[in-house]
C-alpha cells in the first residue's frame, strides 16, 4: 500500500511491530532499545512551558525522538512507541509535509479523523503488547497484565479487547 494521509495500513503496522519484537519472549518490551536499534536517538527532554501538554515529538531531520521527561515511565514508553511508529511508517510523508506533523499531546484521545495518528497508536499498541505474548495470558486480570507489560490499564484493556 502506498503511503497516504487518508488511509491506514493496519497489516503493515502490525507486521513491522511484530518484526521489531520477535526476539523478545517475555514482557516488558524494551521500547527504548528497539527505537535506538532503528537508528533514532531518544532524548528525554524538559518540555519547559509545554511540559503539561506535550508528551513528545519526532525530529525527522535529526533522527531524534523527544520524550517528556516529566511523564511517568509507562507514558514515556507509549510516547516512544507512538513516535517510533511515525519514524518508521510516516517519515517520508512528514518530511514532504512537515506542517502536517502534530506534536503528541500529553493526554491524548485517538483522533478518529486522522488515519496517520490512528496508525501510530495501533503500531505502538502492537509494539508494547505483542499479540503473541498477550494471547496465552489474556484471561489474567487486566491490572496484572498492565503491570507485567508496563503499560497503562487503559491501554491493556484496549489490547485485551482487541486481541482475544
Amino acid at each position: 500500500m502506498e503511503l497516504s494521509w487518508s488511509s491506514t495500513d493496519w497489516k503493515k503496522a502490525r507486521a513491522v511491530a511484530d518484526n521489531l519484537t520477535e526476539r523478545y519472549s517475555a514482557p516488558p518490551i524494551p521500547v527504548l532499545e528497539i527505537a535506538e536499534r532503528t537508528g533514532v536517538d531518544v532524548v528525554f527532554a524538559d518540555m519547559g512551558q509545554h511540559a503539561d501538554v506535550v508528551a513528545g515529538f519526532c525530529d525527522f531531520a535529526a533522527a531524534k525522538l523527544y520524550v517528556n521527561r516529566a511523564d511517568i515511565p509507562n507514558r514515556q514508553s507509549f510516547t516512544i512507541a507512538h513516535e517510533l511508529g511515525h519514524w518508521i511508517l510516516h517519515r517520508d510523508l512528514f518530511k514532504e509535509h512537515p506542517e502536517k506533523y502534530p506534536v503528541l499531546p500529553r493526554f491524548q484521545s485517538t483522533d478518529k479523523n486522522n488515519p496517520v495518528e490512528q496508525e501510530a497508536n495501533f503500531f505502538a499498541a502492537n509494539l508494547l503488547v505483542p499479540a503473541r505474548l498477550l494471547k496465552p495470558v489474556a484471561n489474567a486480570p487486566v491490572a496484572a497484565l498492565a503491570s507485567a507489560f508496563k503499560v497503562s490499564r487503559t491501554m491493556m484493556e484496549y489490547r485485551v479487547k482487541n486481541v482475544r
